[in-house]
């Protein structure tokens, strides 16, 4: 185990504020596969693989103040925790008060883990980042973006930020608000995507069963294979219709049918948007 802290001051001329940043790193060795769940809050969660059995933690921790006495103590009260059970391990930082306002208060997580680990992502105010992580994740945060790479079994949510999730596979529950969900080259995946006031798309293949794209005041297209077998009920208003599959009915406001002539398709997909285009086109 590698544990190191440094601490950093920095005033910040724009606000007036003093912030004071802790910048602590560990190392630690796991066996077998690795689950590891995170919580922060007010900071961004980061996740790349590297070795085959050690996990690499960094977490950058902020305090602030009207004066560098107040920022250490706002610093004081940020806590962080790592704790390993075997395979599992959580990393968490908190407040140990109640704090009614945060300020710039917070904690930057970043990771280095064994590529088929299974992750737990949870922050607020930050954005989530995980890449070519092959295991199941789930991703909570408000107020910032979502990115994935990989992954099979996916349920991430957010809000006021984009979701993206690429080269993924399994069952994918998508959710976020007042940003854009787009899903790229999904594999053999079941999908539930949902947001508003954001544009929704996707690109890849489909397993078997019901899939729902749904959002509102915004475009939603979907990307097919040219000899994917599917049936569709989409619904849009206010907004314009195409289809690249010669046997879908085309209607003011509704695209249905199957793609196929003969037999019931067994990739059933419900698309919903309003005031916005819908598009289902063929890729080669």
């Amino acid at each position: 185990m590698l544990l190191v802290a440094a601490l950093t001051l920095t005033g910040c001329a724009m606000t007036g504020t003093v912030v004071v940043n802790e910048t602590v790193e560990e190392s630690r060795e796991v066996e077998g596969d690795s689950r590891i769940l995170v919580e922060t809050f007010n900071g961004r969660i980061s996740v790349i693989t590297g070795g085959e059995t050690e996990i690499e933690v960094r977490v950058v921790k902020r305090g602030s103040g009207q004066s560098q006495a107040d920022a250490e103590r706002d610093l004081s009260r940020v806590e962080l925790s790592i704790v390993q059970e075997g395979s599992r391990m959580t990393i968490a930082v908190r407040r140990n008060d109640d704090a009614i306002s945060l300020g710039n208060s917070g904690a930057d997580v970043e990771l280095s883990v064994p590529g088929d680990s299974s992750l737990e992502l949870r922050t607020s105010n930050g954005r989530i980042e995980a890449a070519n992580v092959t295991g199941s994740i789930i991703a909570r945060s408000s107020n910032g973006g979502v990115t994935i790479r990989d992954g099979n079994n996916v349920d991430a949510e957010t809000s006021n930020g984009p979701l993206t999730v690429a080269d993924s596979s399994g069952t994918l529950d998508l959710r976020t608000s007042n940003g854009a969900l787009d899903i790229v080259a999904a594999e053999d995946a079941v999908i539930r995507a949902e947001t508003s006031n954001g544009s929704l798309s996707f690109s890849g293949t489909l397993d078997p069963g019901d899939h729902l794209f749904r959002t509102s005041n915004a475009s939603l297209s979907l990307m097919m294979a040219a000899d994917a077998e599917f049936a569709i009920d989409g619904r849009t208003s206010n907004a314009s219709i195409s289809s690249s599959f010669a046997l879908l009915t085309v209607g003011d406001d509704s695209l249905t049918g199957a793609s196929v002539d003969d037999g019931d398709p067994a990739v059933r997909i419900r698309a919903e948007t309003s005031n916005g285009d819908l598009t289902v086109a063929s890729q080669p």
